[in-house]
C-alpha cells in the first residue's frame, strides 16, 4: 500500500515512532547552530541505528578499567558483561571502548584480527557471559603472540589487522 491511498491519518503514524528517542530529540533541538564534528558522527550513528547510549553504572565501570595493569583483563570481567548488556554493544563494540579506555591492557576483536590470531572466522554466539569469555581468552592469546613475537600488546589490533588484509585477504 502507498501512503496517499491510505484512509488514516498519516500523523498518527508519529505516535509509534520509537528510533533512537533520547538521540532524536536531542538531534531535533539543534536549530540553527552550527554543526560540529562531534555532532556529525551522532547523525551518522544515528542514521546507522549504531548510537550506543550507555548508562552511568556503565560508563563509570567502563572509565575504571583505565587504572588496570597490563594482563590483569580478567579483572574487568563485571565491566565486559556490563558494556555487552547494553542497548546497541556486543564485543565488536565493547572491545574499541575498552581499548581506547586503556590500550595496555585490551585490545579489539574484529574479524581480520581474530582472523589473523587464530586463522578462523569470528563468531559471536551465545551469552553475555559466553562473549565475554571469549573476549577475555582472546586477550589472554593476545598477549601470548605478542610476547612470542616480541611486538607491542597495545598495537596488536593494528598489526594484525594489517597482516590480515595483506596476508589473508578480503574477508
Amino acid at each position: 500500500m502507498k501512503a496517499i491511498e491510505s484512509n488514516r491519518n498519516l500523523s498518527d503514524f508519529l505516535n509509534d515512532y520509537k528510533y533512537q528517542l533520547e538521540l532524536t530529540g536531542r538531534l531535533d533541538r539543534l536549530d540553527s547552530q552550527p554543526f560540529t564534528q562531534a555532532v556529525v558522527n551522532e547523525i551518522v550513528l544515528w542514521k546507522v541505528n549504531r548510537y550506543a547510549l550507555l548508562s552511568q553504572a556503565t560508563l563509570k565501570l567502563l572509565n575504571s578499567v583505565v587504572e588496570l595493569q597490563p594482563g590483569s583483563h580478567r579483572a574487568a570481567r563485571d565491566v565486559i558483561l556490563a558494556l555487552l548488556g547494553e542497548r546497541g554493544v556486543d564485543l565488536p563494540m565493547a572491545s574499541p571502548l575498552l581499548r581506547f579506555r586503556n590500550p595496555s591492557t585490551f585490545q579489539i576483536i574484529d574479524r581480520p584480527a581474530y582472523r589473523a590470531l587464530y586463522g578462523d572466522d569470528l563468531r559471536l554466539i551465545g551469552s553475555k557471559l559466553r562473549k565475554a569469555e571469549q573476549y577475555l581468552g582472546y586477550l589472554d592469546s593476545l598477549l601470548e603472540l605478542a610476547h612470542a613475537k616480541n611486538v607491542e600488546f597495545c598495537t596488536l589490533d593494528r598489526v594484525l589487522y594489517e597482516f590480515d588484509r595483506q596476508k589473508n585477504g578480503q574477508l
